[in-house]
């Protein structure tokens, strides 16, 4: 009791003052698994060492191979085998030199945890020492892991698992008992023996392992004669480099070393050589060298693929991560806009914008064809992408709150005020990261699909985003060329592209009820190249990426948020009683407080229809009474242009009296319009154009500035003339007296 006693004292001091709080404290590699938790990606620990994080299980063939070559009475020692040892010192005795030794695997432990110091007697000790506290503070199970993850395996790498992955390229589970012995063997002698080296001696310890498994029955007599035959590993395997942008981008927010993520690594790996391929063929046709794809989970919002470039090496700046770069997003934040302006009531979704010639503080915005509608659509006009209707709709609804808008969306690029951005931000004037937009839309899926309650914070509703996936599921993108017709799909895929100024940037974003896709192309250099749009280049990755996943659920309309309400089929404004024709929609609740139809009017004509009439004139040409849609001038100048069953109205009579200033209006430029006039090569004021438009079309206009006339025209209204900086009136006056006016202000 005594002895007992005093070795229980023993050790109890010896823990507490000569034992180290933890064994091992090396830094560990780091590693990105995917959502099975097979290795996707690793990096070398900062001490250059491959050397996994601790093994938290056991591979039973390995164990086996390990304990039987090692150390057979593992599970019957506390720490020293004292059989072992009696053997060793008779053999060495006998031979008068060191032929055997008797360290357990534990004592093995010990002397890694002490740094691997010289093997001399006191050291031997010492060992013994630390391999009896091991064995008495630890669980076996917890020796071997510690000794599984710490072994040294030839080389910079340590630990089996890491071992596996570098020689077998795979994980520890899968290997065979040839493989699984062959690891077993190597941290006898590492150095000795390592892999890429003396072969022969490594096939030799492997086979007397495999022969040790036989003759104690762990081996049948087939599995011991095929072990015999697979050859050895030839040079380490490099490790998984799959997602490594994605990798990399966790690490910068991870103090953990293993990080398990939503990756799928089968589709990771798919998308991956789909970026691989579009890119080396897109470099070849048009210099693009670089393509980001990101696929997202619209329940979780956690990335399904990650592809922050390509991994061709010969493209230039292929490591930058281009998920994460800031670019300009050209069109793929006008359907933000359009969803925001319905949750507010400040349009309905087939509302009548205008879609002339604009500028605002010397901004002329021109849509992609660089022509006029006069007149298009709210749904329209995001669906083909128009330039200038979105800038007039987000002068209606103002940068400052669209910025707010996109910043609750989850936008994180916004670092300047809203003067800085101005009208351009509908159009690309801010930066983007893909990550974030392919977020966005995320959020606005995931509230619809999965009916999320709608919050007061909430700054887009969910009738909102249903009719933008609505208008986005329409495949018809003409701003871009008609090259979208090749990607017609079964699947209901709300899409939009997007093209920065310069052609630097092509974007496409695709949304159903289960994933969101975005894709970039271009060059992260920031160069640009003639004729890359979104429809052209990224529309044609995004939609064979949405071929490899699951079909999804429509997205189907809102129980909550809507309400019946009577429309105008012609100008899409709730109706007034002059509409002749009116349809009942399920609109938005905020829409009750958009737009009353100011279109439709109620007119008198002559009996023939050939002339307007009034109280004055309608005596002897008769009279009747129409509901007819009618345009301001500079908007039916454009309009019929484009659509050939528009009826304008006709003139009034020569004999009725009419003064009315409905029938002149400014195409160019707008009233309070901010205008720089430009300077020429030799440094001088160049002439300003001003066009306007009559709704006679004989008519002669009269042109003053300021009150002075200036000029007369007849046909084409256009005027040339070179104004002084400042403020001014233009005006014009037809010769029947009817008149228009515009405040510019001149830079």
């Amino acid at each position: 009791m005594a002895v007992f006693s005093g070795g229980f004292l023993f050790f109890f001091v010896f823990h507490c003052f000569f034992m180290p709080e933890t064994l091992f404290d090396d830094a560990e590699s780091s590693l990105l698994l995917d959502k099975d938790g097979n290795l996707m990606c690793a990096r070398i620990a900062p001490d250059g060492q491959w050397r996994f994080p601790e093994t938290d299980s056991l591979d039973k063939r390995f164990v086996s191979c390990l304990l039987n070559y090692e150390d057979r009475r593992f599970y019957s020692h506390l720490g020293i085998d004292v059989y072992s040892v009696f053997r060793a010192l008779k053999r060495n005795m006998q031979s008068e030199t060191v032929k055997e030794g008797a360290s357990t695997l534990t004592m093995q432990l010990a002397r890694m945890a002490r740094g691997n110091r010289p093997r001399t007697l006191w050291n031997k000790i010492v060992e013994a020492l630390w391999a009896v506290d091991i064995e008495l503070t630890h669980s076996k199970e917890e020796i071997l892991k510690l000794y599984v993850s710490h072994a040294p395996f030839g080389g910079n790498t340590v630990g089996a698992q890491t071992a596996s992955w570098r020689y077998f390229n795979r994980d520890l589970s899968r290997l065979s008992w040839a493989e699984a012995a062959t690891l077993a063997v190597l941290p006898n002698s590492p150095a000795l023996i390592h892999p890429g080296r003396n072969r022969s001696a490594l096939k030799r310890k492997r086979d007397v392992l495999l022969g040790v498994l036989r003759k104690r029955d762990v081996l049948t007599a087939e599995e011991y004669e095929l072990a015999l035959l697979e050859e050895l590993p030839e040079k380490p395997y490099p490790l998984p480099n799959d997602a490594s942008h994605y990798f990399d981008f966790l690490r910068k927010n991870s103090r953990t070393s293993v990080m398990k993520s939503s990756i799928d690594l089968r589709l990771q790996r798919l998308v991956q050589r789909m970026v691989n391929d579009y890119s080396a063929r897109y470099r070849h046709s048009n210099h693009l060298e670089n393509m980001a794809l990101v696929v997202l989970d619209v329940e979780t919002g956690q990335p399904v693929a990650y592809v922050g470039n390509t991994t061709d090496t010969r493209a230039v700046a292929s490591q930058v991560d281009v998920v994460q770069s800031e670019r300009s997003p050209g069109s793929t934040l006008k359907p933000f806009l359009y969803a925001a302006m319905m949750s507010c009531g400040e349009i309905t979704p087939r509302q009548l914008i205008s879609d002339t010639p604009l500028t605002i503080n010397g901004f002329t915005p021109s849509n992609f064809n660089k022509g006029f509608s006069g007149a298009v659509h709210a749904d329209e006009a995001v669906i083909q992408s128009l330039n200038v209707p979105l800038v007039r709709m987000l002068s209606l609804h103002t940068t400052g709150r669209f910025m707010e808008d996109l910043k609750w969306l989850g936008m994180s690029t916004l670092h300047y005020s809203e003067d800085h951005y101005g009208a351009s931000l509908v159009l690309g004037g801010a930066e983007v990261k893909l990550w974030d937009l392919c977020q966005m839309y995320r959020k606005l899926a995931r509230k619809l699909y999965y009916d999320e309650p709608d919050n007061p914070s909430d700054r887009i509703s969910k009738p909102a985003i249903w009719y933008m996936f609505k208008a986005m599921s329409k495949l018809n993108r003409p701003e871009e060329e008609a090259q979208w017709t090749q990607f017609k799909s079964m699947k209901n895929i709300a899409w939009k592209t997007g093209t920065s100024w310069g052609s630097r940037d092509a974007w496409s974003v695709g949304v159903t009820s289960k994933y969101v896709v975005g894709v970039w192309c271009g060059n992260a250099t920031g160069e640009g190249r003639a004729g890359v749009t979104g429809v052209g280049f990224a529309s044609p990755v995004m939609f064979d990426v949405f071929a490899l996943l699951d079909d999804s659920d429509k997205f189907y309309q809102p129980s909550k948020g809507l309400e019946l309400m009577s429309v105008c089929r012609s100008s899409g404004c709730l109706a007034s009683l002059d509409c002749a024709v009116v349809d009942t929609l399920y609109l938005p609740e905020k829409s009750r407080e958009a737009d009353i139809c100011n279109y439709c009017k109620v007119v008198h004509l002559s009996e023939d229809g050939r002339w307007q009439v009034n109280l004055s004139c309608a005596e002897n040409l008769g009279i009747k009474t129409e509901k007819r849609f009618v345009l301001p001038a500079a908007q039916e100048y454009f309009y019929k242009k484009c659509h050939a069953d528009y009826r304008a109205l006709p003139p009034f009579h020569p004999n009725c009296e009419s003064m009315s200033n409905e029938s002149l209006d400014f195409i160019y430029p707008e009233h309070n319009a901010e205008i720089v006039i430009p300077r020429g090569f030799d440094g001088k004021f160049e002439e300003v154009v001003f066009s306007a438009v009559s709704k006679r079309a004989d008519a002669t206009l009269f042109w003053h500035m300021d009150n002075t006339y200036i000029g007369s025209t007849k046909d084409d209204h256009k005027i040339s003339l070179t104004p002084e900086k400042g403020s001014h009136v233009l005006s014009v006056v037809d010769e029947i007296g009817n008149r228009r006016a515009v405040m510019i202000h001149l830079k």
